[in-house]
């Protein structure tokens, strides 16, 4: 397995394991973006070397993490460029394998080369694995967010963590 920094090529791919994750219909509330509005974030995501990262086996794409700037994620308080909002995606027949914490490692630390000062992300309280995962990187609850109806039709609620990659020590 390879674990590298996404590329435009690595588009269709991407979006595949979205939709793969999405379909599950409890992990993702909202299918992946169009063709042209992902592929205009990637070129820009390579351009700038902002954190992303894909995992690559057998020459298919089976897990990436995104951590993009707040302001790429309409966030506009003061600060928010330098807010790291991560998401991630693993497919299901790779998961417990360690792929999402080698990922999760990669964004982190080049999330501090980047310049964030801490990267956040939300969670369904329903998604107890990833939790775990989150909170042994180092991530601390900070608040809880709307309650949704996943496409599987189970209702849960979005948890809010943070984490500071300036204090993350990850050997």
């Amino acid at each position: 397995m390879e674990i590298r920094p996404i590329q435009v090529a690595d588009v269709p791919g991407f979006l595949d394991l979205w939709n793969r994750v999405y379909s599950e219909g409890t992990f993702l509330a909202k299918g992946p973006p169009p063709v042209d509005r992902a592929m205009s974030t990637i070129e820009r995501v390579v351009k700038e070397s902002i954190p992303n990262f894909v995992a690559i086996m057998e020459s298919r794409l089976i897990g990436a993490v995104e951590v993009f700037p707040g302001t790429m994620c309409g966030k506009n308080y003061d600060g928010a460029e330098k807010a790291g909002h991560l998401g991630i995606q693993v497919d299901y027949s790779y998961r417990r394998r360690g792929i999402g914490r080698n990922l999760m490692i990669a964004a982190i630390s080049d999330s501090a080369r980047f310049g964030y000062k801490t990267i956040q992300l939300s969670v369904f309280e329903s998604n107890t694995p990833a939790i775990r995962l989150y909170k042994s990187l180092g991530f601390l609850v900070y608040g809880h967010g709307a309650t949704v109806t996943l496409p599987a039709g189970t209702t849960t609620r979005e948890l809010h963590m943070v984490l500071n990659p300036e204090n993350m020590d990850l050997t």
